[in-house]
């Protein structure tokens, strides 16, 4: 907003126009065009300015008349499609941070970049507790920001024809703010329900950052989750599972690659990102001597918190040879 100011010679008051940032009307631009180079540009200079947290994204959903980032659309909304990789961590002394994990991934922008991270960095920690029979998942209760019911189903089958799709899970799933009352009616549902138990919960951090597709406009969270289990009758936490995850969170409308409910291109999208990410930052450092490892795994928070101390492996992806090879993102 401008400021006013008072003239001493003529005594008259007057405002003086709001100066715009010149990465906003490179915004603009480039928006208007649909044009990548000039998008890039823009990104470069958004973060020049001085931008530290964010906020890349909302920025274009403005300029593309979305008023706010919570009415960002989301095409197959009832679905969960998302790519997982363990992390596993080497180094010594004290643990990286969520938002120094996040860092890690850096995302470098040439001219005509396809993958634009937004580091929001936000970071929470709740409590998950888990509900379900041996197999299956049947109810999650979260505490954080007020207390939430949670329902996902088992994995679908997925049949795009896109190279990796194996690497892509398909959920359904349902999240929704409860009440105690809500709550306890819901679980006494669920228990009576053959097989079902109590299983453990965990302290989950976790931090998000967005990345945004340039060819087609998609919006993928980017979070790192470090989840601390507690058995069922243990006060200690005695484990620790570490994942990145990569999800579909929606789109910025008039992108000119964008085919709109294309379940097909949606997965491609995530693909190429999971490739691009895992080829990049397979065993990148992260700070004082840390580095990460990755590894494509199928492992829900469920399975951790059912089978970490029972023997069991992990739900590791076999992959054909390929992953780790450069993409030619120019799509």
């Amino acid at each position: 907003m401008g400021g006013c100011y008072s003239s001493s010679y003529d005594y008259k008051s007057r405002c003086t126009e709001p100066v715009i940032p010149a990465w906003q009307t490179a915004l603009k631009s480039a928006l208007k065009n649909m044009d990548r180079t000039a998008l890039t540009a823009a990104y470069k200079a958004f973060f020049a300015s001085g931008r530290t947290g964010g906020g890349f994204i909302a920025e274009a959903a403005k300029l593309l008349d979305v008023s706010d980032v919570f009415n960002i659309p989301k095409e197959l909304s009832e679905f969960e499609y998302e790519v997982k990789f363990d992390i596993q961590m080497h180094g010594t002394g004290k643990e990286p941070s969520i938002t120094e994990f996040l860092n890690a991934f850096d995302f470098p922008v040439a001219a005509h970049a396809r993958f634009l991270k937004d580091p929001v960095n936000t970071d929470a920690v709740g409590i998950n507790h888990f509900y379900g029979t041996k197999d299956e998942e049947r109810l999650v209760v979260i505490e954080k920001g007020g207390t939430h019911l949670k329902e996902k189903s088992e994995f679908l089958p997925l049949s795009t024809g896109v190279s990796y799709e194996h690497i892509v899970t398909k959920r359904r799933e349902t999240r929704r703010p409860a009440t105690l009352d809500e709550i306890l009616i819901k679980v006494g549902t669920v228990m009576h329900d053959p097989g079902v138990s109590y299983q453990g919960k965990i302290r989950k951090e976790k931090g998000d950052a967005f990345i945004l597709d340039a060819h087609d406009g998609r919006i993928y969270s980017f979070t790192i989750t470090r989840a601390h289990l507690q058995q069922p009758g243990k006060r200690d936490e005695n484990s620790v599972q570490r994942q990145l995850e990569i999800e579909y969170a929606g789109y910025l409308p008039k992108f000119l690659g964008f085919k709109k409910d294309s379940e097909q291109q949606i997965v491609a999208g995530m693909v190429d990102l999971a490739r691009y990410t895992f080829a990049l930052y397979c065993n990148a450092p992260v700070v004082n001597g840390w580095r990460i490892q990755l590894e494509p795994t199928h492992e829900r928070k469920y399975d951790f918190v059912r089978e970490k101390g029972n023997g069991k492996k992990q739900h590791k992806i076999k992959l054909k040879a390929g992953l780790e090879e450069p993409l030619a993102l120019s799509a």
